[in-house]
């Protein structure tokens, strides 16, 4: 009893310590819920730059801001919208950037460079590939644009800190990849080629001043989307939050073709890869939905609306220190299950002291769910079906303290 309630003692300093926050709108509320009613929209060119066929253009942003707010520090999450490099337009993301100014948030919807196939016809995937590259330079011109903007004029009261990337489908693949792909990488010779035939990772979008500031992000908002190698996710990455359909046949839950013409690794590959690495991450699977109708059909509003409530916690989480959570930097890592190895017919779990009922999941490395339970005690044991050989990574979470993190543990199965 006195160990358990030092324990406790020291869990609550964790949590009190969270309450300081170097941005000034944390207050446990605000960022996570909807704070204000109505938004403003201002669009603006955030970045000059060369298209496809030569042409000097205009990339432009609207940006979404909570009415009659007085916060003069504010996280930014910017967003990609889909189209397989080729369609689309910034106004498809409209209705997430309202959810989250809504929330407080600076949200922003950019236009990038498509491919114009009504002039040089449909893309290969060298093509599509390029575009990508070009895309990615301009999403980090976008960043850029709001770290300039919060040291010189201050249009938006932006927390230059606290910048956040993300989109739907092409707009996803363009945010995990500015957020995982760096030069430190095993790029292979053609990509490489992409690359520096578009000014480098940083790309040649924005003016003079513009590429004197920072690309990086915080964490990735990924929305169906994919990356070409999960193994560009390392350790020092930011941390990805994601909901997919593991009926996606445009970008695939797993790893194959990206509409027919470019290979990508899907969500669960990336998320396997996260466990494997201990990076901060969650992923809302969607049994059955596909690409669009898990955004488009009523059957899944409640999975949209779930993915939205881990996307903001996680945000609101890295922006505070935080709130009413316990802090980003604690990750409960005293558990275990034995006997590991395993045999793959049942297990014990020895839970930390201060966790009384948790819910369990067995994830084997492409990402497939392949068992769960829920409200599982201290020494608990988990009778599963038999597992096949190889290695699988058990999650936990605690569905009293949905913030708190566990380190994801390895069960090698004989």
């Amino acid at each position: 009893m006195i160990k358990k309630t030092c324990l406790l003692l020291t869990l609550f300093s964790i949590y009190a310590t969270s309450l300081v926050s170097q941005n000034p709108g944390c207050d446990g509320n605000r960022y996570k819920s909807d704070v204000f009613q109505t938004v403003k929209k201002t669009t603006v060119v955030y970045a000059p730059t060369i298209g496809h066929t030569g042409g000097a253009i205009n990339l432009s942003m609207d940006v979404y801001e909570p009415e009659g707010d007085v916060i003069t520090s504010r996280p930014v999450v910017i967003l990609a919208h889909g189209g397989s490099f080729i369609f689309g337009d910034r106004s498809m993301m409209e209705a997430s950037c309202q959810l989250l100014a809504k929330k407080g948030y600076i949200a922003a919807t950019i236009s990038y460079r498509l491919y114009p196939f009504l002039v040089l016809g449909f893309p290969d995937s060298t093509d599509v590939f390029d575009t990508a590259v070009k895309a990615v330079g301009d999403m980090r011109a976008a960043v850029r644009y709001f770290r300039e903007d919060a040291a010189t004029t201050n249009l938006f009261h932006a927390d230059a800190d606290h910048i956040f990337i993300g989109g739907y489908s092409a707009g996803a693949v363009t945010a995990l990849h500015s957020a995982y792909l760096d030069a430190a990488d095993d790029i292979p010779a053609f990509l490489q080629t992409l690359i520096v035939n578009n000014g480098g990772l940083d790309g040649i979008s924005g003016t003079n001043s513009n590429k004197t500031f920072n690309s990086n992000s915080k964490a990735v908002v990924n929305l169906s989307g994919g990356l070409y190698r999960r193994d560009w996710i390392d350790t020092t990455e930011v941390p990805i939050v994601s909901i997919h359909g593991t009926a996606d046949e445009t970008v695939p839950f797993v790893s194959g073709l990206a509409a027919g013409i470019a290979y990508l690794e899907g969500s669960s590959l990336l998320h396997a890869r996260s466990d494997l690495i201990n990076l901060r991450n969650s992923l809302h699977v969607v049994p059955g939905a596909g690409h669009t109708n898990l955004y488009d059909s009523p059957t899944y509003k409640a999975d949209v609306d779930t993915f939205w409530v881990k996307a903001t916690t996680l945000l609101e989480s890295l922006t505070c220190t935080t709130v009413g959570t316990p802090a980003a930097s604690f990750w409960e890592a005293d558990w275990s299950v034995s006997p590991n190895p395993n045999y793959g017919n049942q297990f014990a779990l020895r839970l930390p002291v201060n966790a009384y009922k948790v819910d369990l999941k067995i994830i084997d490395m492409k990402g497939a769910l392949v068992f769960q339970r829920k409200d599982v005690v201290d020494q608990a044991v988990i009778l599963t079906p038999m597992l096949a050989k190889g290695v699988y990574m058990v999650q936990l979470t605690e569905p009293e303290l949905p913030g708190k993190q566990f380190v994801a543990k390895k069960l090698v199965i004989e």
